[in-house]
């Protein structure tokens, strides 16, 4: 087993005075997150301690065997933004983004919109699976437990459940939410399983919750695995070394770039099963580090905008405006080094001219060539960039992956003197809809 690969050396250009500087700054950070790890779920890092929770997880995959022995067709997952962008992130990342055209296993369809015609398409794909007499799993998650979308799209999906097993539809159902939440308490009445996210553990950090891993229990992903590869990795995410700990020297390249004035971070993404994985990140730095007000409650309205981009098909949209537009970004490349299949060009003078150097050329071989060719055109821009090497597209690096990327996260919301756990501004759209609604 070894740790997936990161650098920032030569190409985030962060000078070295600024990096002893910033290093020195986030020290105390660093050991104060060490301390929390033996203090459970009682600070605002209480996400680090869910990878090491075993109670939870042995929990969570109980309940996991018992809904399979319902042989389920198609498991619903309702929720939005932290309760599910993890889960779908993982399991995209291993299982593929065509997952359900090509497997004859569990299919999932999630369900984190109100948006009418979307929602009207899994209902069709659940009534013919009940009509056929056969069996839908809804996991509805909300930290809050009162989401408005997560309760819109609940009912309607409950109230089909219900047409078709009204004697037992509350087997059909697991709730994820806080303890003592609106959903908990339902989930009480109506028998439905619940399982609990721990309190201080925000939404966005909650992939290592039930919040992630009943789902991907539930579609078959080995999440022993994934939680192995986020425990592997913690000894270096909380290393006081700076030089030896990735997530504090990304953290440093991002609050070095911000300062300089690049408020864009882009993540560009060398495998197209890892795109959800950037819309995680996305809301993860978006909601993380988006803030009116520092620590001390001084305006300082601060902020990166995370984009995602999937190469090489974004080489071909926005490569041109990243290299020649505005030096407003800093970008990290995630590559995966082995990739599980292997494709080669093939051999037919016919197509000789047909691009260049290409003939008998695997896939992968190309990739290679144009990842090394963007970086290098990238460095002889002057752009700075940094990059995190997957050895393999595997549940344990995935895990290795997420944890590293929520930890950079905290030291970061740290050196911009921002609180990365809370989402004040979310609140004002969500009370702004709960009083129109409430007036019509």
């Amino acid at each position: 087993m070894k740790a997936l690969e990161f650098n920032y050396k030569d190409t985030a250009l962060v000078p070295a005075v600024d990096l002893q500087t910033l290093g020195v700054q986030l020290a105390p950070e660093i050991k104060r997150i060490q301390a929390a790890l033996p203090t459970g779920y009682a600070s605002d890092y209480a996400s680090i301690n869910l990878v090491t929770d075993e109670h939870m997880h042995t929990a969570i995959q109980a309940v996991a065997d018992e809904k399979k022995r319902l042989n389920p067709k198609i498991l619903i997952v309702i929720g939005i933004g932290g309760s599910n962008l993890g889960a779908m992130a993982v399991h995209q990342a291993l299982k593929g983004t065509l997952y359900n055209d090509q497997s004859d296993e569990l299919k999932v369809y999630w369900a984190d919109t109100v948006d009418a015609d979307y929602i009207h398409t899994i209902i069709t794909h659940m009534q013919a699976v009940l009509k056929a007499g056969h069996s839908v799993l809804l996991t509805i998650i909300s930290k809050s437990g009162s989401t408005t979308e997560t309760a819109a799209n609940a009912q309607i999906f409950l109230a089909l459940l219900k047409r078709y097993k009204p004697d037992d539809y509350f087997r059909y159902v697991v709730a994820i939410t806080d303890k003592n939440s609106q959903l908990w308490n339902i989930a009480a009445q109506e028998r439905f399983v619940s399982l609990e996210i721990p309190k201080k553990v925000g939404g966005r950090y909650s992939v290592f919750s039930a919040a992630g891993l009943f789902p991907l229990a539930m579609l078959g992903v080995n999440i022993t695995q994934l939680l192995e590869g986020a425990r592997f990795l913690m000894p270096e995410l909380l290393d006081t070394t700076i030089e030896r700990n990735p997530a504090a020297l990304s953290a440093i390249s991002l609050a070095h770039a911000y300062r300089s004035g690049k408020t864009i971070h882009d993540t560009f993404l060398f495998s197209v099963a890892l795109e959800s994985v950037g819309k995680w990140y996305r809301q993860l730095m978006g909601e993380s580090i988006g803030k009116e007000y520092n620590r001390s409650g001084k305006l300082v309205h601060v902020g990166i905008t995370p984009t995602v981009s999937v190469g090489s098909t974004d080489l071909h949209s926005v490569g041109q405006l990243y290299m020649g537009g505005p030096r407003d970004k800093i970008t990290t490349f995630i590559t995966v080094q082995n990739p599980g299949v292997s494709l080669t060009v093939p051999t037919d003078p016919a197509y000789a001219k047909f691009g260049e150097s290409i003939q008998d050329v695997s896939l992968s071989h190309i990739m290679d060539a144009i990842i090394a060719g963007v970086q290098k055109a990238y460095s002889k821009q002057s752009l700075p960039f940094m990059r995190v090497v997957l050895p393999e597209k595997s549940g344990f690096y995935i895990g290795q992956l997420l944890q590293f990327k929520m930890i950079e996260i905290m030291y970061l919301g740290y050196l911009l003197d921002i609180n990365p756990f809370d989402q004040p501004e979310v609140e004002l759209y969500k009370e702004e809809t709960r009083q129109i609604l409430a007036r019509e």
